[in-house]
């Protein structure tokens, strides 16, 4: 848990050593995208070619960059790389939240982003070309598009350059903006979130230390715009190869780490429920698999050890948040181990966690639960034009999570939820990621999710939503039994609806404002 060590400050930082890694070996594939394989000289000369664009259209520090492409094409990355490499910021206009790539955003969500940020150059393609000239023509100061395949409507067209003609790059300033990524979270309305360059670049840096195979392989399946974007990075910059799924597709996903020989790729805990339910009925040869990384949502120890026996030694467990970064780690090893599966793991050695009281801020003892607060070079700067959350989550250089849990003798820490999401039914308080837990560990439910409902008098009531595995029955009186014996009698759902389906947001979690609106139709 020291301090990170100082990063240096390169021209055009790690965009720059990637354009630089990419040009050294141009033959070779950098990413699969749609059934096509772009090689990593193509990559490099549309890393340029836009550079030179943006430069011609005014980008620089104190720029914002809109990106609005088709979901996961490479182009998400050629932005980024070629706004970074001048020092500007980017923002993007797909996706609110990482987890699975959710259709584009409504015009008015879009358009609230390109006025909140202040975008001056929208980068687009023929595919969006369309919706990306109908926003601007809204915004009074007009930013200009660009991108490549368009060109009309006054839109400039990007072409690709060698990047010996890329010209002069300046040393980005640490406390520069990066990027400003909007997420809806579990609970609220889509917040925007502000990284530096010193947050962007420290993930960057420490996501690649972990890149340590000598032909590493991606597979994305969650938006480049979040998450697996620096994981994207450091296997680029490692001279690896990208393949970019549009959504997560079990039978796909797992399809492509045979066939592409994927090394290493990241999913929602929801995806990984999937894909191991589809690889126990339809094995696979996953030999290639390094590491398997999972996130977004408390894990049920029951369906981790299903994932242990169905993938061998390669999970790795993160937990982490947009506003704080990466937080925990639990490795392959200890996956191993039944007692660490109710955790997520100890901290990164970048960071440095404790446990506090959610009314006082005080620091509570070892083992005692209460709010997790998180201090490390990845954590934002801070909500974007809202200064009233910013001071309420940022404390003298600590990041105030939301989330409850306790750290335990050994390091570890425990999760038990969020402190929204907790439900007070007849005065007992109770943590539903603790009722899921044990639901989930029935034989028959494949997923499930927990949550309070509050009556016209402003009662909560405990609520459940399941899905039960093919062929499988799972009645009520079963659940309610399990949950009792192993809690308490106030922590047994009043009502339990068995989907065919559980609904996701975009974050790849259960989505909870829609099962509420759903029992509230009821």
């Amino acid at each position: 848990m020291g301090a990170a060590q100082d990063l240096p400050a390169d021209p055009g930082g790690y965009a720059a050593r990637i354009l630089a890694r990419l040009a050294a070996a141009p033959h070779r594939t950098a990413t699969h995208w749609r059934g096509r394989a772009t090689t990593a000289g193509e990559l490099a000369r549309a890393v340029t070619g836009a550079a030179r664009t943006l430069r011609g259209l005014g980008v620089g520090p104190g720029s914002v960059v809109g990106i609005l492409v088709a979901p996961n094409s490479p182009d998400t990355l050629v932005a980024r790389y070629a706004a970074h490499l001048l020092g500007a910021a980017v923002t993007h206009l797909r996706s609110a939240n990482p987890g699975s790539t959710a259709p584009v955003l409504p015009l008015g969500a879009q358009l609230r982003i390109l006025l909140d940020t202040s975008t001056d150059v929208l980068f687009t393609d023929a595919e969006n070309a369309g919706r990306a000239q109908e926003l601007c023509a809204r915004v009074n100061r007009r930013p200009a598009v660009t991108g490549f395949g368009v060109g009309a409507g006054g839109a400039v067209p990007v072409e690709p350059a060698d990047p010996a003609h890329l010209g002069p790059l300046a040393a980005p300033d640490p406390s520069d903006l990066a990027a400003v990524v909007f997420t809806s979270g579990s609970t609220a309305q889509p917040k925007g979130i502000r990284l530096s360059v010193r947050a962007w670049e420290s993930t960057v840096a420490a996501t690649a230390a972990s890149v340590t195979e000598d032909d590493p392989r991606l597979l994305v399946v969650t938006p480049l715009s979040h998450t697996a974007g620096p994981m994207a990075d450091a296997v680029l910059a490692a001279g690896g190869t990208v393949v970019l799924h549009e959504e997560f597709e079990p039978a796909r996903a797992v399809r492509a780490v045979t066939e592409h020989r994927i090394t290493r790729t990241f999913m929602a805990t929801a995806h990984l429920y999937r894909a191991v339910d589809h690889v126990r009925g339809e094995p696979a040869d996953l030999s290639s698999l390094r590491q398997l990384i999972y996130s977004g949502s408390t894990a049920a120890p029951a369906r981790i050890e299903e994932a242990v026996q169905t993938f061998g030694p390669v999970l790795v467990q993160g937990y982490g948040t947009t506003e704080g970064g990466r937080i925990t780690l639990l490795d392959p090893g200890e996956h191993m181990d039944p007692r660490l599966r109710t955790t997520v793991g100890r901290p990164f050695e970048e960071t440095a966690v404790k446990i506090c009281d959610p009314g006082t801020g005080d620091e509570l003892p070892t083992g005692h639960s209460g709010e997790v607060w998180v201090r490390s070079p990845h954590v934002m700067d801070g909500y974007l034009k809202d200064p009233g959350l910013t001071a309420l989550v940022l404390r003298a250089g600590w990041y105030r999570t939301g989330d409850i849990g306790r750290v335990d003798g050994q390091g570890y820490l425990h999760l038990l939820d969020r402190v929204a999401d907790m439900v007070k039914a007849e005065g007992v308080k109770i943590y539903p990621a603790v009722v899921e837990r044990e639901i989930a560990a029935l034989a028959g439910v494949a997923h499930v999710a927990v949550y309070g409902v509050r009556d016209m008098d402003g009662i909560e009531h405990l609520h459940a939503a399941i899905v039960a595995r093919p062929g499988a029955r799972v009645g009520s009186a079963e659940v309610c039994s399990r949950v009792g014996s192993a809690l308490t009698a106030a922590h047994v759902p009043e009502e339990i609806r068995f989907l065919d389906e559980l609904p996701l947001n975009d974050s790849g979690k259960p989505d909870k404002r829609r099962l509420r609106r759903l029992s509230a139709t009821v």
